[in-house]
């Protein structure tokens, strides 16, 4: 059964879009009881009315999911009565705390406050809707629901909660992949750029600017290298044979972890943003013994693609360790009379700079230097001919990708990632990756244990490590 539940601030449309929804996929729902309890009982209430309200809205819920066919949904929910009752009385009973934090939705839809307010002798606050709002989102981010943002009028609402629930309902019905099939592709656009996207890996495959449809990012060409920009999760760079050790057993995990070769679910798409999300099950606990729970949102403004992570403990009694690492690679050079020599790195500073040297993809403890107070690293084949240059805790928050031939560049903003790698495969390879870590590749020696490998977080049950970097193209 899919569940999927409506909430927001007063005079959103939840009860209109709910009803709409429920009779498009022929199933049952669960009204909003406080406006039925309210129209009885009249407009001022107690921090008991507020209970006895909760315990209604949870009658409902079962009786809707008692009469639904495939899918159930629920106008309002347990959250809106929790910011009800810690606006109005400052505190929440905590037994509806404890209801919240064990329910599960399919899909949450999170109603924007673009309609117009609807005067209602049961509406209070129709100057606090932002208000409301904000705490909405901020409440549904530190639970890492899936939830989706809905917005415009009734209509565009309506379509927008029938493509997440189509997927939704897509995706359990769907029968195991066959590999000759490719992945689904999402596409962002604005004024000036298209993004487009894989479900496998959640990866960006595509980045064009409009005005002239020049391709930044490299194709994946397989004889070369079959990746675009692989996001790394659980693990940045390499183990020591692949190897770790956690609670006295041993695993096995392959050079920047799995993420990138799994299909993630889109839990949210609109015009400008694109969510995807990727859990633990069975496949990924035989390497990685974690629950996790990883979000990753991409949002294109005119030129410029934000990427956010957020990973999420949902254990309840364990620590998550893990790392996580971006790696895109644009094309170099961009433009047919241009060569890798052309190009150039520009630092937003003057830096002095150290690289740490790699064997086999291990740190060896030796280092080498690169840059001595220079603004600007020129690009040869021979810079990589080591390995990947590999910097640590370095000044720097921004990288730019620029051409003595022409005016394009690309720019990375990465502020608190400690570590950073920049990479090309070889002679001849039209690319190069730049690349922000939370997390590094293991020194050469031994296999050991993963909490004591460098990069490696740690997060605590029921915490949200997050992090962001952005790419400026032009």
């Amino acid at each position: 059964m899919l569940r999927v539940s409506l909430t927001g601030p007063e005079s959103t449309g939840k009860s209109t879009l709910t009803a709409r929804l429920a009779a498009h996929y022929g199933t049952s729902f669960a009204p909003e009881f406080a406006r039925e309890y309210l129209a009885a009982s009249g407009p001022h209430y107690s921090s008991e009315d507020i209970e006895a309200i909760a315990r209604g809205q949870v009658r409902a819920e079962v009786q809707a999911e008692a009469q639904a066919s495939g899918v159930v949904f629920y106008d309002s929910d347990l959250l809106v009565i929790k910011i009800w009752a810690e606006h109005a009385f400052g505190t929440c009973p905590e037994w509806i705390l404890r209801r919240i934090s064990e329910e599960h939705y399919d899909l949450v839809l999170l109603m924007g406050i673009d309609l117009p307010w609807q005067p209602d002798p049961l509406r209070e606050h129709p100057f606090l809707r932002q208000h409301f709002y904000d705490l909405y989102q901020r409440e549904l981010r530190e639970q890492m629901a899936n939830f989706a943002e809905i917005s415009g009028n009734e209509d565009r609402r309506f379509a927008q909660a029938c493509f997440l629930i189509d997927e939704l309902l897509q995706s359990r019905s769907a029968q195991p992949p066959v590999l000759s099939v490719r992945p689904a592709h999402y596409t962002l656009a604005s004024s000036s750029c298209r993004a487009t996207f894989a479900a496998a890996g959640a990866e960006l495959t595509s980045l064009v600017t409009l005005a002239d449809g020049i391709e930044y990012l490299w194709p994946a060409d397989p004889a070369v290298w079959g990746r675009h920009a692989p996001v790394l999760f659980p693990l940045v760079g390499r183990l020591p044979d692949d190897t770790y050790y956690h609670e006295g057993r041993t695993y096995h995990l392959s050079q920047h972890g799995f993420a990138r070769d799994r299909v993630f679910a889109v839990v949210q798409q609109s015009a400008s943003t694109l969510v995807f999300q990727l859990r633990q099950d069975e496949k990924t606990r035989v390497n990685f013994p974690f629950d996790f729970e990883l979000t990753i949102t991409y949002t294109l403004r005119d030129a410029e693609l934000g990427v956010r992570w957020d990973v999420r403990n949902p254990a309840a009694g364990q620590p998550l360790l893990f790392s996580i690492g971006a790696h895109p690679a644009f094309r170099c050079p961009l433009l047919p009379d241009e060569a890798f020599e052309d190009y150039f790195f520009e630092f937003d500073h003057p830096v002095t700079l150290a690289r740490h040297l790699l064997q086999g993809g291990l740190l060896t403890g030796q280092t080498a230097p690169v840059l001595n107070n220079e603004q600007e690293l020129p690009l040869s084949y021979e810079l990589f001919a080591d390995d990947a240059l590999v910097f640590k805790h370095y000044d720097f928050t921004r990288l730019t990708l620029r051409s003595h031939k022409s005016a394009r560049f690309v720019r990375l903003r990465f502020d608190g990632f400690p570590y950073l790698g920049l990479w090309t495969k070889g002679p001849g390879a039209g690319f190069v990756c730049i690349e922000p870590w939370h997390g590094i590749a293991s020194p050469t020696g031994a296999p050991g244990e993963l909490s004591d490998k460098e990069g490696i977080l740690s997060l605590d049950p029921g915490q949200v490590f997050s992090a962001s970097y952005s790419i400026e193209v032009g």
